[in-house]
């Protein structure tokens, strides 16, 4: 990680359970276990044995998210440094300007496998828009997963997005001692008694 990123908070995926998968066993009930991946990081839950087409694993995966470094350099760039730039053509639509970039984009990946001793059977996977748990703070839902767009399941995710406290106590502080300087010019000198 580089010192110019800056961690805006920390998503929680809860991996809790899937259904509906296919059986890639022919005898006996598959181990499955699921892999999530952001910002090229990748995490995965433990097989469950013998969980067949409805495992239940519970388990709780973090991933930080970072600021992306070229916004970073974007809010930085002064003034001397811009160029005026050319006029749009007349036919292009005009673009949003995005206020914060999350590294790695706004999504991540969850791929189901059945556990082998040999190699892994893998049996779909899906991805997943977070932008509602960026917005909202906490979203669950069922996501389907997809192996040569054939459906092949549904993975039930709990995903809460919590801000890094560091950033938040930076903001406030920040807008305290603006409304205290606003209120009083000395803050230590509250009045002539005290020194």
């Amino acid at each position: 990680m580089a010192s110019t990123e800056r961690e805006l908070g920390t998503l929680i995926v809860v991996v809790l359970k899937a259904r509906n998968l296919p059986n890639k066993r022919h005898i006996g009930k598959q181990d499955p276990y699921c892999t999530v991946m952001m910002n090229g990081t990748i995490k995965r839950t433990k097989a469950v044995k013998r969980g067949g087409q409805h495992p239940e694993w519970d388990e709780e995966i973090r991933f930080p998210v970072l600021e992306d470094v070229d916004d970073i350099l974007a809010k930085t760039k002064s003034k001397e440094e811009e160029e005026v730039p050319a006029p749009p053509p007349k036919d292009a639509t005009p673009k949003k300007e995005k206020v914060l970039k999350i590294k790695g984009g706004k999504s991540l990946r969850v791929q189901v496998y059945a556990d082998d001793p040999r190699e892994p059977e893998f049996i779909g996977e899906g991805t997943v828009e977070l932008d509602a748990v960026l917005k909202a703070g906490e979203h669950d839902e069922w996501y389907t997963i997809y192996s040569k767009d054939r459906y092949q399941g549904e993975v039930y995710l709990e995903m809460t997005y919590w801000l890094n406290v560091r950033l938040l106590l930076d903001l406030n502080f920040s807008m305290i001692l603006n409304r205290r300087c606003r209120r009083n010019p000395h803050p230590r000198r509250r009045n002539r008694w005290y020194p």
